[in-house]
Formats: C-alpha cells, structure tokens, sequence
C-alpha cells in the first residue's frame, strides 16, 4: 500500500519526464550548466538544472530545492554545492520514490559513494572551504572570495567539471549516451 503522504508530495511536485533520456551530449550538458551559472544561479542550481535538462525531467521544484547547499550549505564551506547539485541530478536517475525500490539493484547510496569518489579524486577534497581556501561563513574570506574573483576562476570550473563527473557516471550505469 503507497503511503498518502508520497502520494501528495508527487501531487504538490509532479515531476514530468519530456522523452527520452540522455537527450544531450555530455559537452551541451555542461554548457547548460555554464549558462546557468552565467544567469547568475547558484553552484548546486547550476549542476541540478543542468543534469535535469539532460535527464529531460521538468519539475517546478528544479532548481529551487538545490538553493540550500550553494556555497559549501549556504555558505557555511561544508560538502561543496556543485557536488550536492550532482547527486541531487544523480537522484533525478537512480534515486527511489519507495523505500521497496533497490535502484541499480545495490544499496541506494551507490550511486553518491561513486560520484563522491570521483569528485575526491578530481579535487582532492569535497569542503567548499578546502576546495577555495576560504571559509564563505566569514566576512573577511567572502571579501577575499570577491576580490580574488574565485567564482570565476574556481568555482565555475568545480561547475563545469562536477557536471561532467556526473553526466559520466548517468552515462555509465544506464548505458545510453548522445554523441
């Protein structure tokens, strides 16, 4: 029996699936991304709104329920949103509606240990504060943030490149892809 409280959140929030999956290329894909970014969207907006877009998945939640974990979990230089961003567009793939699913046959959290590793590879690190060098919690490091143009120089890569991390990974377990 489906638990009433599901079934409202999916009347609240329908998620619609426009077509095929993988309508994008991995290189459109991240482009959305830096579009996204260039609109002034947060990191984890940017990553979410971008694999959605690929996934072809609208939903009137995207990308507002990322708004919380740009900057590290607002601000605070926690678990990078870029990061957060993927494995919300990850859960957009694999993730469950009931607790009976097994995505991917395996464990649920499967899919946000790989990326998760992925990411820790790439960068070495997944704190937004280890990543930047500073702590955005602070006045003084979000002027240093500005003054020495991270956004730009930084975090627009973390964007880039955490999208492409993801997409790679949607790409690998579902075997399909767009050249």
């Amino acid at each position: 029996m489906e638990n009433p409280a599901n079934q409202k959140l999916v009347e609240l929030h329908p998620v619609r699936y426009l077509g095929s999956f993988m309508m994008l290329s991995k290189e459109e894909t991240i482009k959305y991304a830096v579009r996204f970014v260039e609109k002034g969207f947060l990191c984890s907006e940017a990553v979410l709104s971008a694999l959605s877009q690929t996934l072809n998945i609208e939903s009137d939640i995207i990308p507002k329920i990322a708004t919380g974990f740009g900057a590290g979990i607002s601000r605070l230089g926690e678990v990078c949103g870029a990061f957060s961003g993927a494995i919300m567009g990850l859960g957009l793939q694999f993730g469950r509606n009931t607790v009976q699913e097994s995505p991917l046959e395996t464990e649920p959290y499967e899919f946000g240990t790989t990326m998760a590793n992925l990411f820790i590879t790439r960068f070495g690190h997944l704190r937004c504060r280890d990543l930047i060098g500073l702590n955005l919690a602070v006045e003084a490091d979000r002027q240093a943030y500005r003054e020495l143009k991270l956004w730009e120089t930084r975090c627009r890569d973390i964007v880039r490149i955490s999208t492409g991390l993801a997409y790679d990974l949607l790409e690998a377990r579902t075997g399909d892809s767009n050249p």
